[in-house]
């Protein structure tokens, strides 16, 4: 009867680990694909905001001498001879109110030499914001003020100017760039379960050649280790001897129960298939004769010459001194 029931109470134990386990393997599923997704907006947002960013040149600055001459050179990015947008924005405004307006014009030199006209007008008109898409080198940008038909070599005497340069460097590269994001996200979300894929076949492998009582061992670390965690409390037949018993099972049971399965554990690992035989059912050597139970029954007599442990001791060797004397 304690067979059945402990058999029935392995099989209950089991399926409740196992449900543990699966329920487990689901939540640790739905956390790594909710990772995934994350690491997947994270990785376009990213490049969404890398492609947008601007790398601005301050050409002039209202209080400051006006830099007639700046040269802009625009990055071959990657190597790949793209053309970069840039945006200029201006602002022109005379020196102050007792100086003249003057004409200003901004002009453009690419590295080939061709140069053109950007914006020309009063010092006190509004200056637009212009656009290019610029070639990889050295652009100059040439700002000057035109007073009669000489242009004046002094302009900051009656001219004060704000002028910047905006290189949009990564927005040529924006659809490559989001591939790029997406194919990576992609790599990690199946370079995660092909190294997980062989994680776990290298822990069954090992599961698989580790001996019974290791496997114990281990069943009962990772119990107290998950109750430790925060699990659930791990109780108190789990971690005690190799299996569950009774709780009227008499101790010589289960000495002989634990001999029994280490003995089949020593077959299943060493090919040994003798039979297994108890070393309590073998007979005493004949030699010794048979036992007796005499001094172990009747009613119990005061002794009152034994009051410490020394005396009882001396009665005991007194006792064996008489039986060596008398062989």
């Amino acid at each position: 009867m304690n067979l059945v029931h402990e058999a029935m109470s392995r099989e209950s134990n089991l399926e409740g680990k196992k449900k543990k386990k699966m329920n487990e393997k689901k939540k640790n599923a739905r956390t790594r694909f909710i990772a995934t997704l994350v690491t997947w907006l994270l990785l376009n947002l990213i490049w969404l905001q890398a492609s947008q960013a601007i790398a601005v040149n301050e050409v002039n600055e209202h209080g400051r001498e006006i830099n007639g001459n700046y040269v802009l050179n625009v990055p071959n990015m990657m190597k790949m001879d793209r053309d970069i947008p840039v945006d200029l924005s201006c602002d022109f405004q005379p020196k102050n109110s007792t100086v003249p307006v003057v004409w200003v014009r901004i002009q453009h030199e690419t590295p080939d030499g061709e140069n053109s006209i950007v914006w020309e007008g009063n010092s006190t008109d509004n200056c637009p914001n212009f656009t290019f898409s610029l070639t990889p080198g050295k652009h100059s940008f040439y700002t000057t003020v035109v007073q009669g038909e000489d242009a004046d070599l002094y302009p900051s005497r009656n001219l004060s100017a704000e002028m910047e340069l905006g290189m949009h460097l990564w927005e040529p590269f924006r659809i490559e760039g989001f591939v790029a994001a997406n194919l990576l996200g992609l790599f990690l979300g199946i370079a995660d379960r092909a190294i997980r894929g062989i994680i776990r076949r290298r822990r069954e492998a090992l599961i698989r050649n580790m001996p019974l009582h290791k496997l114990r061992q281990k069943e009962e670390w990772e119990q107290l280790s998950h109750s430790m965690a925060g699990g659930e409390a791990v109780e108190v037949g789990d971690l005690v001897g190799l299996q569950e018993h009774e709780a009227d099972e008499s101790m010589e049971m289960q000495r002989r129960r634990m001999r029994e399965q280490f003995a089949a554990q020593s077959v299943e690992v060493d090919g040994d298939t003798d039979a297994f035989v108890d070393d309590d059912e073998i007979d005493q050597d004949d030699e010794l004769g048979p036992g007796t139970t005499e001094g172990l029954t009747g009613a119990v007599k005061e002794d009152r010459s034994i009051r410490t442990v020394g005396d009882l001791w001396r009665r005991l060797s007194g006792n064996e001194n008489e039986k060596k004397r008398k062989r």
